[in-house]
């Protein structure tokens, strides 16, 4: 007689938990936005797990980023008896593992994308639950990712998203999440409409946004950490940091290039440009960081990784180990060779999954590692880092999930010690007005979560105003 299943838990949920996973369950169309760190990867098995149980599904389908495949199956392994499958490798290999007879079944967005009328036919074959995690990767509806989930979800049983930072950008980033749901029941079902109706330039945008606050709240969970767990602070720290030199030159030269250019163009012109207008901008965060990154024949000083020195070495003085994010490559490897006395790990683009999983079990269990340098990009989702205590912004892009989700690697349940967020910001240049963007797409997505936490006067401001960024370039008007 062949063995019965066991759907049953083998780790206990939190009271939190409890009520997210009873969520879950009793709602078709579930969207999950706990905040980083609350564990909602183990709510959606148990959910799931649940749902097998009392035969309202009979196995589940997870979409998730690469860099996660390997944590789901881990995690299914973690938390319950179920069989996890990740389908990965050619067609024909895929073909071979889905007739696995498995529990969880795992893919990775680009993959599905390439293969949707597989995934298409498995979802028609058998009652399904599919689940989205980050699921910001399908906030542009327009893109093949977005069109392939959606063509999957039509045959879905039960829906679920899972992100803790659903408004990624804009608060136009919830239409697809909502609309691989619901089919456009709670927010529509045109996306232009919807992104006119919540653009931070509209004319009533803070009263929208009132009105889509109470709809989010009416169709989600979200709790934050502080308010479910006694998780210890986050204390910010900035630190100021003059350019000088060659360095400085370079940036002031670079800075009034863009000026000339930003003059010469009219408000309309303005906002067509926009997407060059911001990657020139990032020319100048790395410039500001490390002019070698434009340059590999720069050899002059180097003002933030010169102050990174010291500080690396007056928090490894406190602290048991520290994690320096940077958002560009280059940088990740130039710092860890400059840092490597402490013992360095790499974490970026080019590490392949194997590495990154032996760089995070090192540095989570090994006691010569101390420093860990990472990609924000590659490493924000899904790792537990918590024998780290602090964490260095070397420099920053403009992606709020980048920055949320990477400084919650450290804080999240696990960690016990007050945790230490350092940005380091090149006093008078665009690092400033990162700073300003980041804090500002933080004021409107925690608007949309809780009113009157988020809200006021500024949400009104462009995110992307020419004045403002020629302000911050020098030369704006006063």
């Amino acid at each position: 007689m062949a063995k019965s299943q066991d759907y049953s838990s083998r780790t206990t949920a939190l009271p939190h938990q409890r009520e997210a996973i009873e969520y879950v369950k009793t709602h078709r169309a579930a969207a999950l936005f706990d905040e980083q760190g609350l564990g909602k990867t183990k709510i959606v098995i148990e959910a799931f797990a649940d749902l097998m149980a009392s035969h309202e599904i009979d196995a589940a389908l997870v979409i998730a980023p690469m860099t996660l495949l390997f944590t789901w199956e881990q995690e299914v392994r973690k938390h319950s008896h179920l069989v996890p499958v990740v389908l990965r490798g050619t067609r024909r290999e895929r073909k071979y593992r889905l007739l696995t007879g498995a529990n969880f079944y795992i893919v990775n967005y680009d993959a599905l994308v390439g293969h949707v009328d597989l995934f298409r036919k498995l979802c028609r074959s058998r009652r399904f639950a599919v689940a989205l995690d980050e699921s910001t990767r399908i906030k542009d509806p327009r893109t093949e990712t977005a069109k392939a989930v959606f063509a999957v979800a039509e045959s879905a049983q039960h829906r679920v998203v899972m992100t803790g930072t659903p408004v990624a950008n804009k608060p136009k980033d919830l239409w697809a999440q909502f609309y691989f749901l619901d089919q456009g029941e709670l927010l529509g079902d045109g996306f232009d409409e919807f992104a006119a109706r919540f653009d931070e330039r509209a004319e009533d945008f803070t009263g929208e946004l009132e009105h889509l606050s109470e709809l989010v709240r009416s169709a989600s969970i979200r709790r934050v950490k502080h308010d479910v767990l006694e998780l210890p602070d986050k204390l910010f720290v900035g630190h100021e940091i003059d350019l000088e030199g060659r360095q400085l030159s370079i940036y002031r030269q670079c800075a009034d290039d863009l000026i000339v250019e930003l003059g010469s163009m009219d408000g309309d012109t303005y906002v067509r440009e926009i997407d060059n207008v911001l990657e020139k901008l990032l020319r100048l965060v790395q410039i500001a960081s490390n002019p070698g990154l434009l340059d590999p024949r720069y050899s002059g000083p180097v003002a933030k990784l010169e102050a990174l020195d010291g500080l690396v070495h007056e928090l490894l003085q406190v602290h048991e180990k520290v994690i320096v994010w940077s958002s560009f490559v280059e940088n990740v490897e130039t710092v860890a060779r400059r840092l490597r006395g402490y013992g360095t790990l790499i974490i970026h683009g080019g590490v392949s999954l194997d590495e990154r999983s032996r760089a995070v079990i090192e540095f989570q269990e090994g006691e010569s590692q101390r420093v860990l340098v990472a990609n924000p990009a590659a490493a924000r989702e899904g790792l537990t880092l918590t024998r780290a205590s602090a964490a260095m912004y070397l420099d920053r892009s403009f992606s709020l999930t980048d920055y949320l989700q990477s400084q919650d690697r450290i804080h999240r349940i696990g960690q016990e010690r007050v945790c230490e967020i350092h940005k380091l910001i090149a006093r008078g240049t665009v690092d400033e007005y990162v700073d300003l963007v980041i804090d500002l797409k933080a004021s409107i997505a925690q608007h949309v979560y809780r009113p009157g936490e988020g809200s006021g006067a500024e949400i009104t401001r462009l995110l992307a105003d020419k004045d403002e960024v020629l302000r911050f370039l020098g030369k704006g008007p006063e």
